[in-house]
């Protein structure tokens, strides 16, 4: 008897034992998970603070990100947000981590490309570089980086979510980073977590309704395209200016005594202001008004030279009021759809031909003014860098 409770106890005692395990492994597993999870906020918070031009408060992101989970990219943004503040020697020591930390092929030429870009930039300033912190310890973490001092809490010798991580011991508290002139402002500036960008270009397809010039001489239909873009004057703000040319063709009217039925076509150069009023908990729908001035180029039966050529011979003013709703995709929110609502509005014809070669704006009905609205939808690809140039790295 004894010894069947021997057995029976024994059984138990090894089930409550593999059961501890598996909560144990379970637990550690859940925490690294959200290690893993919070690491990857923090690393989205930095970029965001990096394109806010808050370098500072970006690398404390990415030193915690780091610290968490050492995965090579939250080491190279590092690497690229003490650059962006001087730091030279923090950098280069940045950048070694990430490359002693396994990254991928891409990853790897685009540290190495970065590294490349320091030093040369150290040795254009005459500064001398101590990238392992001039004075032992881990060479990939120099002496005054928080992302692993002795005794730090979030990162201790044994961590199992950061096996092999001993700390850096061998302080020295005599030494002093190297740090000189920051580089230009756009070195990064590739990608984007945010609603963020410098400018755009895009294609806009619309049709509608209205009256232009005298009763019933050109139809009340409308259609047309747009191409334009756009350029952020104000980041903080949202706002921007939008240049842009737009075709219309007006269709054929009902009242054109003695010229057939005719329709109308109009070119459009304009310049526009708007505004983003972004969505705080989804940043990727934005409601933008928008207001501008254009000169319209105006062609009534579609007029055509000596070489069949159309000719737009006839000029007025005009402006174009729109609100749009717009919904961005992609990685950095580059790719934008947006539906809008707008008017073309016009003045009467203030130029026409004056050489008897045509005739005048009264005998084409243009002698009067109108307006057309439109229903449109396009779409728009956003870049982040300045006009004419492409980022030297981007953040991972």
């Amino acid at each position: 008897m004894a010894t069947v409770l021997e057995g029976k106890m024994s059984r138990l005692t090894s089930i409550a034992a593999t059961a501890a395990s598996l909560v144990c492994a379970t637990a550690l597993i859940a925490s690294a998970q959200s290690q893993a999870e919070i690491a990857s906020k923090l690393n989205d918070e930095g970029k965001a603070l990096m394109y806010e031009g808050k370098y500072a408060e970006a690398s404390a992101k990415f030193r915690d990100a780091g610290a968490r989970v050492p995965e090579p990219k939250y080491f190279f943004n590092l690497c690229t947000s003490n650059y962006q503040q001087g730091k030279f020697d923090e950098a280069i020591t940045a950048c070694n981590a990430a490359e002693k930390h396994s990254p991928s092929a891409e990853l790897g030429g685009k540290i190495t490309k970065l590294v490349e870009r320091i030093k040369g930039d150290a040795k254009d300033q005459n500064i001398e570089l101590h990238p392992t912190g001039g004075g032992g310890g881990d060479p990939n973490l120099p002496p005054d980086d928080p992302t692993n001092p002795p005794g730090d809490p979030t990162n201790p010798p044994g961590d199992p979510n950061n096996p092999g991580n001993p700390g850096n011991p061998t302080m020295n508290p005599g030494y002093t980073p190297a740090v000189g002139r920051p580089p230009q402002q756009g070195l990064f500036k590739g990608t984007s977590s945010d609603n963020n960008y410098t400018w755009t270009l895009g294609l806009d397809i619309y049709g509608g309704g209205g009256k232009i010039g005298q009763d019933n001489f050109y139809g009340n239909t409308s259609y047309g395209f747009r191409i334009k873009g756009d350029y952020i004057l104000r980041k903080a703000q949202r706002i921007g200016a939008q240049v842009y040319l737009q075709y219309t063709t007006f269709g054929e009217g009902e009242d054109q005594v003695g010229m057939g039925t005719l329709n109308l076509s109009v070119i459009d150069f304009g310049i526009a202001a708007y505004k983003h009023f972004c969505l705080p908990s989804f940043e990727r729908l934005c409601v933008t008004p928008l207001a501008g001035v254009q000169v319209a180029l105006m062609s009534p039966a579609n007029q055509t030279d000596g070489y069949g050529d159309t000719v737009f011979n006839y000029s007025a003013l005009g402006a174009r009021l729109e609100l749009g709703a717009h919904f961005a995709f992609g990685g950095r929110m580059e790719h934008v759809l947006g539906v809008s609502v707008g008017i073309n509005a016009y003045s009467q014809v203030f130029s026409e031909p004056t050489d008897g070669s045509g005739f005048t704006a009264m005998e084409w009905g243009l002698d009067k003014g109108g307006a057309a609205g439109y229903l449109a939808v396009g779409y728009t690809y956003r870049f982040s860098t300045p006009l004419g140039s492409s980022p030297f790295v981007t953040l991972e």
